[in-house]
């Protein structure tokens, strides 16, 4: 991976390079040829410009016909000119034998390496992002994370005959928030909310941000009764007056809803996807919030 992001960004490197090596070398020639060679050096220059820009878009294929076009029209005119009225050739026209191609060249390479470079970022990107197990913003372990750690707390729970289960905790009204609110403002609820949550369950229950929504999960190592518990201090401590107070110079309603399930064997076979959303419809069913 590592050898094909030097190659793309070389090649991208090498063809600008040569790209604007060819311009350069048309400037000169414009600038050492004399008064009888200024206008047809001046449509080469321009037409040398024009490859380029196209070829720079991708139009490889017509950059390439364009070029060889502008080649053979100047050598053709060149030699009738020669031959009909016997005009010598400035050493410094033959160049625009290359220039041409020189610009298709650097623009090919250019464009080819700016492809490589933006599919190999994606990809690296895609890749950061598979890797990443902490929610930004909250600074909890993410969706990701809490699938894996659930395959491990679910064999733990079966060798030792103990009780696991899983909470919900969703932000309602959450589109709402964002529209009465500032992006900063939002966040800071989301925060509040998964550190009221974090301070309320033991530590050996771990909080997970599963998306972008203020939506929390919670893995926790008890049975129906004991979430029950948790369920109400959860909900005691989001009542609290003074827990959104200070975001919002305006007063603020922020409700959650709340489902919970123990894990049961027979129902969910290991399947973590399956038990999440059972859960998700046990909050979207959360007759408080």
């Amino acid at each position: 991976m590592k050898e094909k992001k030097y190659a793309g960004k070389l090649q991208h490197d090498v063809g600008i390079s040569i790209m604007l090596a060819a311009l350069f070398l048309s400037a000169i020639v414009l600038s050492l040829g004399d008064e009888y060679s200024f206008t047809e050096n001046l449509i080469m220059v321009i037409a040398s410009f024009l490859i380029a820009a196209i070829a720079s878009l991708g139009f490889i294929t017509l950059a390439v016909i364009l070029a060889g076009l502008a080649t053979v029209s100047f050598l053709g005119i060149k030699i009738f000119m020669v031959f009909s009225q016997g005009m010598m050739i400035e050493p410094v026209s033959f160049l625009w034998i290359v220039i041409p191609g020189l610009t298709v060249v650097g623009c090919v390479l250019y464009v080819n390496g700016q492809n490589k470079m933006i599919i190999e970022n994606a990809l690296l990107k895609r890749q950061v992002e598979e890797l990443v197990m902490i929610d930004p913003l909250t600074n909890l372990y993410n969706l990701r994370s809490m699938f894996m750690d659930m395959q491990t707390q679910v064999s733990f729970a079966e060798r030792n005959n103990q009780a696991i289960s899983l909470m919900v905790i969703k932000l309602k009204y959450h589109e709402e928030l964002k529209k009465v609110l500032k992006p900063s403002q939002y966040e800071q609820v989301l925060i509040k909310i998964s550190k009221v949550v974090v301070h309320t369950v033991r530590l050996e229950d771990r909080v997970y941000a599963i998306d972008d929504n203020g939506t929390l999960a919670i893995i926790l190592t008890t049975d129906r009764k004991g979430c029950s518990s948790v369920y109400d201090r959860v909900r005691r401590n989001m009542e609290k007056p003074e827990t959104f107070a200070d975001i919002s110079s305006h007063p603020i309603r922020v409700e959650v809803q709340i489902g919970y399930l123990q894990y049961n064997k027979e129902e969910f076979q290991r399947d973590a996807r399956l038990f999440l959303a059972r859960v998700q419809e046990e909050a979207d069913y959360d007759a408080y919030g």
